[in-house]
């Protein structure tokens, strides 16, 4: 199958879009506990959606899964599960520095280190040295230029973010010294770790040729990888939410509503758990396909651009949900010009994969 930047650009611009909407069905859950929502979404994101996806995409997936050596699902499993750490340190970053500031630098610091370092160093293959080599051509200087042009969206978004949560007074505590160095720490460990995702997918590259050997469609071959790199993240996650039921007591809003509350309800919310979890896992499935389509020269930009559509999506989203009415205007226009920036970056980033390709013949 010809690969087409075009059409990678577009796959992962759905997946951006699915992920960033995955926070919109939790408006409809005001009854439950943050953390039953959460392990409640977090089981049909990483662990229901994952396995049936595999197996309704992937021809024999179990075959698949025996011909791999078992040290491949090891770590891939592995570093999904710092990917969940990651997840967790996330939110406690906005808990401490507010949303926009702490999104980003994890945002930033995962779409550098997520891009950059397997240029450097992989799981399956070590130490490769190929950065300097990657961005030595023409059309690696632009793919370059447009992964730098993201990051510098990525920051002037956080800016603008910042300015907007001080022009409306709704930052999430007062920026005491001690509150923000715990929030930098956060965010940084955020940025860091959930930079490991794309190294758990990197690991489960094994189990993608061994889905080709069996039919499976070169668009969805990565499917095969989820299970187990999704898999780590839910078992952390799980853990981490069961903590929080032993000391909050909330265990028992899975199985009903709190009292005085109508529990024929429940049913609906355990449907927008599903549907939270549905828009989250969607982002993986469309990510799969726009990484096929980035080719091979330059298929690590996927990452960038992914990160770089996270942030473009999700200020969209919150223009929609009207969360900048009332901001002075300095921080939308600061905005715009960051939005601006990461459209121009994934032009570039397109164009360069565009002429890599087709000097590869892909």
């Amino acid at each position: 199958m010809q690969t087409n930047p075009i059409l990678g650009i577009l796959f992962h611009g759905l997946g951006a879009a699915s992920a960033s909407s995955c926070y919109t069905p939790q408006k409809k859950t005001t009854l439950w506990a943050w953390e039953v929502y959460w392990i409640a979404t977090a089981t049909f994101a990483w662990l229901i959606l994952p396995l049936a996806g595999a197996f309704l995409t992937i021809p024999n997936y179990l075959e698949v899964v025996k011909s791999v050596p078992p040290t491949v699902m090891l770590k891939s499993f592995s570093l999904g599960l710092l990917y969940g750490v990651g997840g967790l340190t996330f939110g406690l970053g906005i808990r401490y520095i507010g949303f926009s500031l702490n999104y980003a630098i994890a945002i930033g610091l995962s779409a550098a280190l997520g891009t950059l370092l397997p240029l450097i160093w992989t799981p399956n293959e070590g130490f490769v040295w190929e950065i300097v080599g990657a961005f030595s051509s023409g059309p690696g200087l632009i793919v370059l230029a447009g992964i730098i042009i993201s990051l510098l969206g990525i920051f002037i978004c956080g800016v603008a973010g910042t300015l907007r949560e001080k022009s409306k007074a709704i930052g999430t505590q007062a920026k005491t010294g001690s509150n923000l160095k715990l929030g930098l720490i956060f965010a940084t460990l955020a940025g860091v770790l959930s930079s490991v995702f794309n190294f758990a997918l990197l690991a489960g590259q094994p189990l993608e040729t061994a889905a080709l050997d069996q039919g499976a469609s070169e668009l969805l071959k990565m499917n095969a990888i989820y299970p187990f790199s999704n898999g780590g993240a839910w078992v952390t996650n799980v853990v981490g939410c069961l903590i929080i039921f032993s000391r909050n007591g909330t265990a028992s809003q899975l199985f009903r509503l709190p009292a005085n509350h109508s529990n024929g309800r429940l049913g609906f919310y355990w449907l927008m758990a599903a549907l939270s979890g549905a828009f989250w896992y969607f982002q993986f499935f469309f990510y799969g396909m726009g990484h096929f389509h980035m080719g091979t020269r330059f298929g690590f930009t996927s990452w960038a651009l992914h990160m770089a559509m996270l942030i473009l999506f999700s200020n969209m989203y919150g223009f929609f949900f009207k969360e900048w009415v009332g901001a002075d205007k300095q921080p939308k226009r600061i905005l715009h010009l960051g939005m601006c920036c990461i459209v121009i970056a994934c032009v570039l980033i397109a164009y360069g994969n565009y002429l890599g390709n087709a000097g590869t013949g892909h």
